[in-house]
């Protein structure tokens, strides 16, 4: 009998103990929560950058920081601005003249592009402290580069001559060894560590949609994503496919396709024509959220000669669901930051929109 109430006891003080300790865990917050409350507790700092010399913002580095460029004493300058408090701290400085630059997916390198002459790149890898991981020149009239975002110590660059001839090289970081890429077409995106995706264009037709095709680098293996696609983007969790819906007049599927193929979601926007294709307004994904921040033009018609305005859309891509943000602005660039509390907005990313209230806030401040 004394056994058994010994026995009794520890169960009882167990499950006290258990009690105790979900009591806890059920009074402390999620995750962020609290960091959240704090950032939405916070408001931008207005005209906190001065823009005799601002170049560009080029995106988020974290949900405080953005990558700013500024012009000193004729070289590009790098800061980290903070934009709740204004404060901003120099990380580097490019003395070849500034063509543009990168954040990598991952937040903790930024690629820059400069040019010392007019048929050369120079291609420069800097970390958030300024510190440079990579450097070289490589002949070329323009250059078009994708970060990895499956292995962010990898980038293809494309290399293109004046007469638009072209050659496609892989940059690994960690061998700092360029190596050319066998593909038959020069606008590529990653799909895995070791795969690109591109539109098989037709050299000898003239076309607005090609089949969007996925090529594995070592083993040259293809495969067909979709059979006709007028854009595409790669996201880590899904494919996004544009293209023309059965009953055409201007009007598209936006598809996102998941890592097995199936269509987790489609939204219909109708798109403006331009001579020989499509415009696709600007767009950027919250991935923490799995929503695409787009926007849709508010007529139809032709982008060429479009007078009229664009309405800011948030797309749910699981639930399939769609809200308008803003009814009416111009189509400029967007990047949000990672929480997607936040988006910079405009031509040089110079504006702030909050999401939560559609409020746009300047951080640059204009002289005189």
């Amino acid at each position: 009998m004394k056994k058994h109430s010994i026995h009794y006891l520890i169960i009882v003080f167990s499950l006290i103990f258990m009690a105790s300790c979900q009591a806890q865990v059920t009074e402390t917050p999620p995750p962020g929560e609290n960091s959240q409350e704090k950032q939405a507790s916070k408001k931008i700092k207005e005209n906190s950058i001065h823009s005799e010399k601002f170049i560009e913002n080029v995106d988020w580095l974290s949900d405080d920081e953005v990558l700013t460029v500024t012009e000193e004493e004729g070289e590009a300058a790098f800061y980290v601005t903070n934009v709740f408090d204004g404060g901003s701290e120099k990380i580097y400085q490019s003395p070849s003249s500034y063509v543009h630059s990168v954040v990598s997916p991952d937040k903790d390198k930024i690629l820059i592009h400069s040019a010392p002459a007019t048929y050369s790149a120079m291609i420069t890898i800097i970390d958030l402290n300024g510190k440079v991981y990579y450097q070289d020149e490589v002949p070329s009239y323009e250059l078009s580069y994708e970060w990895n975002e499956f292995n962010t110590d990898k980038l293809l660059i494309t290399s293109f001559a004046e007469d638009w001839s072209f050659e496609v090289f892989e940059l690994d970081l960690r061998t700092s060894q360029l190596q050319m890429v066998d593909v038959e077409q020069p606008f590529l995106k990653w799909d895995s560590d070791v795969s690109i995706l591109y539109q098989d264009w037709n050299s000898e037709e003239i076309s607005v949609s090609a089949p969007l095709v996925s090529k594995n680098i070592l083993d040259g293996k293809k495969e067909t994503i979709d059979s006709s696609s007028i854009h595409f983007e790669r996201f880590p969790e899904y494919l996004l496919s544009v293209h023309e819906s059965e009953g055409g007049d201007g009007e598209f599927n936006y598809q996102f396709i998941s890592e097995n193929g199936e269509i987790v979601s489609q939204f219909h926007m109708k798109l403006l024509s331009r001579y020989s294709d499509w415009f696709i307004p600007f767009y950027d994904m919250i991935e923490d959220k799995n929503e695409l921040i787009t926007f849709q033009a508010n007529e139809s018609g032709s982008f060429d000669t479009y007078s009229g305005t664009f309405a800011l859309k948030k797309w749910d891509v699981m639930k399939g669901s769609e809200v308008t943000l803003i009814d009416d602005l111009p189509v400029e660039p967007i990047q949000c930051s990672p929480k997607g509390s936040y988006c910079l907005y405009g031509n040089q990313l110079e504006k702030v929109i909050n999401l939560k209230d559609s409020a746009i806030i300047a951080l640059v401040k204009k002289e005189g």
